[in-house]
């Protein structure tokens, strides 16, 4: 066995197919859909599911950073012609930031990129949070079976940042 496990006796390797892009992108999961066509162009929405968890570095300056529940309604549309791909809302219920409220409600609001599966995009808190943004960056997959996007999050306001992975929740009815 030579390095990087390959056999010299092995047969001689076959060349490369040469696709285009996009048709390598919808193999991964990407693209804009089997004509490239915007008006067939892949909405991926629902209910999202998972938690976002301070880094090692944040929780070693403040160990009571907590975890926290992801629940978005979170919509990621494909159409690259529009200004805002990746859009919806949330909110916490059990939030002991503003003193009286209980629940906080936020709005996200940034891209998707079909090709690449890259999802960036803050978390605007609505009043009576004082004006914070946290912005996440991931990736749009399904390596578990299920689509999932998974990243950074940070949060300048606060001074923490971490990592994150929410899955999308499917629906048990039909429409």
């Amino acid at each position: 066995m030579g390095k990087g496990g390959i056999n010299p006796y092995s047969p001689p390797r076959v060349a490369p197919v040469h696709e285009d892009v996009e048709s390598i992108a919808r193999a991964l999961g990407g693209g804009t859909g089997n004509s490239g066509n915007p008006e067939e162009a892949e909405v991926v929405a629902g209910l999202w599911v998972g938690e976002a968890w301070p880094s090692p570095e944040c929780l070693a300056q403040d160990p009571t950073v907590p975890t926290n529940p992801i629940r978005w309604s979170l919509t990621l549309d494909a159409d690259t012609s529009a200004s805002v791909t990746a859009f919806g809302a949330g909110y916490f219920d059990d939030s002991a930031d503003v003193e009286g409220h209980s629940t906080i409600f936020f709005t996200l609001r940034g891209s998707f990129d079909p090709l690449t599966r890259r999802v960036q995009f803050k978390k605007v808190y609505e009043r009576p949070v004082p004006p914070t943004d946290v912005t996440y960056d991931g990736r749009l997959h399904a390596l578990n079976g299920t689509p999932e996007i998974t990243g950074t999050w940070d949060n300048p306001t606060q001074g923490t940042s971490g990592t994150f992975s929410c899955m999308l929740r499917c629906s048990s009815g039909s429409t």
